[in-house]
């Protein structure tokens, strides 16, 4: 038996090379008789049942089961039940190769062929049948003269990553460059029984059922794509997903609440989470119902989630139009300009408490055009010409929808802080003009300031305490 062969491979091989017309037979013939000479597959998969002293009367040595130690740390209702395929499944181009099955591909998530980038065959496409444990050649289907061979398409890249991932877990590896971020660190039985939970609740969305034990590896594998997708783009994709349960709730029963939109899988989370990935599951579905969840949530009463606080993130309009202080026609306005974003909740309008607390500070944080005005002590005609001439940038200008200015103040204090940096560092001259001296010889505020960037305008500055920021402690301009 080869260090990576499957123990049904390894009996296939022997029962078939003493001509015996499948596994059952040969194990009645060792003194094993089952009823309909079936054996119990799955027990000798996952090392359940054992055949070594049984088998070493006839001289042949077995290997314990490489799936053992997995499957004797499943917990019933904690882990996926989902480990061993019900059916197995080949790769012809390795067992031409090699003359054995490896025992990776008796696992569910074992999709594909990474060596050959094929998908692995258990199905023979022209009668539909399944390849069976009890066949009497590894790479011959039941009753079939003709030898198995490979798919003529490659199998998807993600699929084919996805086989390699939990190769590696079987090989005792925790970390895979290409797996998605919240894989990274699980073992097998925690990821598998994480894309299980995925997968089961994304087949409910479409109505379907998820059961791995009666899929064809090739569905099996686009369901197994489905997640990988999902936790490559997590956990927006996840947040995306939940979202579809706000209009679309899991239960046709009372009026609303958690139990009434996520109800099922609300509930296996809870049963799960000692299961170390589908902690991590509840730990971001926790932060979707603090961040995103519309309905009222009383934390004395919610034991089985983790609220970061007693307020409520999304909020209703007038709490949002009374955070901006501002009127509910004008906050209209602010929506149709997609500064806010909106959460629809049966049929009505909600928003981000973060959001709208983020643009209120943008707004307190910067200037009005009043504002800056007096800070820059600057006309409201010289500042406009600023404005208009790209020098002073702003965050917010008027439109249809808009009167109001809102200028950038950290922009602003760079502006007059690259100005004091180029004053010259000489005596004043006598011949300097002042700021409405120069405005008389012909410089607008605009050519002005160009000209004192350029070094074309020299200058001096009469700092003001009360206005460090002020156009007004230029002075003694000349023109070189």
């Amino acid at each position: 038996m080869f260090s990576d062969e499957c123990l049904a491979s390894y009996l296939i091989r022997v029962s078939g090379g003493n001509g015996f017309k499948h596994i059952g037979y040969f194990l009645r013939y060792a003194g094993l008789g089952w009823k309909n000479n079936r054996a119990p597959i799955h027990g000798l998969l996952t090392g359940k049942s054992d055949l070594s002293q049984t088998l070493s009367q006839f001289g042949l040595h077995i290997r314990i089961s490489r799936i053992k130690d997995t499957f004797l740390t499943l917990r019933k209702v904690i882990d996926t039940p989902y480990l061993v395929a019900s059916n197995p499944k080949i790769c012809p181009d390795c067992i031409e190769e090699l003359g054995y099955c490896k025992y990776q591909w008796s696992i569910y998530p074992s999709i594909a062929c990474a060596k050959h980038n094929k998908n692995l065959v258990d199905v023979d496409h022209r009668t539909g049948s399944r390849l069976s444990w009890y066949r009497r050649e590894l790479d011959y289907f039941d009753g079939s003269h003709k030898k198995i061979v490979s798919p003529f398409e490659f199998a998807d890249p993600t699929v084919i990553n996805i086989s390699r991932y939990f190769d590696s877990l079987l090989a005792g590896e925790k970390k895979c460059s290409f797996s998605p971020l919240i894989l990274h660190g699980l073992e097998l039985r925690e990821s598998l029984s994480l894309i299980h939970f995925v997968a089961h609740f994304q087949s409910r969305m479409f109505g379907i059922s998820f059961n791995p034990s009666g899929m064809e590896n090739s569905e099996l594998g686009q369901h197994y794509k489905k997640v990988w997708d999902m936790l490559t783009g997590w956990p927006d994709s996840f947040y995306l997903f939940l979202s579809q349960y706000i209009d679309h709730p899991m239960s046709n029963k009372g009026v609303g609440g958690l139990n009434k939109h996520f109800r099922d899988l609300y509930e296996q989370l809870h049963r799960q989470r000692e299961n170390n990935g589908i902690a991590r599951i509840k730990k971001d579905f926790d932060h979707f119902i603090d961040s995103q969840w519309p309905g009222l949530i009383d934390p004395g009463r919610m034991k089985r989630i983790q609220l970061s606080s007693s307020s409520r993130n999304i909020i209703s309009k007038k709490e949002a139009a009374k955070i901006l202080g501002c009127r509910l026609a004008r906050f209209d306005k602010l929506i149709y300009q997609s500064k806010l974003k909106v959460v629809l909740f049966k049929g009505k309008a909600h928003y981000f408490r973060d959001q709208v607390e983020q643009y209120s500070e943008l707004i307190k944080s910067n200037w009005t055009m009043i504002e800056a005005c007096e800070a820059l002590q600057l006309s409201r005609y010289q500042l406009k010409q600023l404005l208009d001439g790209g020098i002073i940038g702003t965050l917010q200008v008027p439109s249809d929808l808009n009167r109001d200015w809102v200028i950038d103040k950290d922009q602003c204090k760079v502006f007059i802080t690259k100005l004091l940096s180029g004053a010259r560092n000489t005596s004043p001259s006598k011949d300097g003009l002042s700021l409405a001296g120069i405005h008389r010889n012909g410089f607008s505020i605009v050519q002005l300031v160009l000209a004192m960037q350029s070094g074309q305008v020299e200058y001096s500055t009469l700092p003001n305490p009360e206005y460090p920021l002020s156009f007004k402690q230029f002075t003694n301009f000349s023109v070189c």
